[in-house]
């Protein structure tokens, strides 16, 4: 699995989005499946990804279905951009 470095800048916001290495690493997982299925840059995808990834997890009960259902709403979103929004 190919491992994205972060700036400086955005290591600050990675870090309090993920709560240890191996949920870090199961979202990074997520990330590039969506940008293999989607045709996309990993950069792309983790951008939104984690845009979505921040939302949901503020409301989330259970965090164990994260990864699944930010990777739909990801998916969904890049696929519509791609598509021309719907039009």
């Amino acid at each position: 699995m190919a491992v994205v470095e972060k700036s400086k800048e955005n290591a600050g916001k990675t870090a309090t989005l993920y709560d240890d290495e191996t949920e870090r690493k199961l979202h990074l997982n997520a990330v590039e499946m969506i940008a293999l299925r989607v045709g996309a840059s990993v950069e792309d995808v983790e951008k939104v990804y984690e845009i979505v990834l921040r939302r949901f997890k503020k409301w989330a009960r259970v965090k164990d279905f994260l990864p699944i259902l930010v990777s739909r709403r990801v998916e969904y979103l890049l696929t519509v951009r791609r598509n021309g929004g719907g039009k």
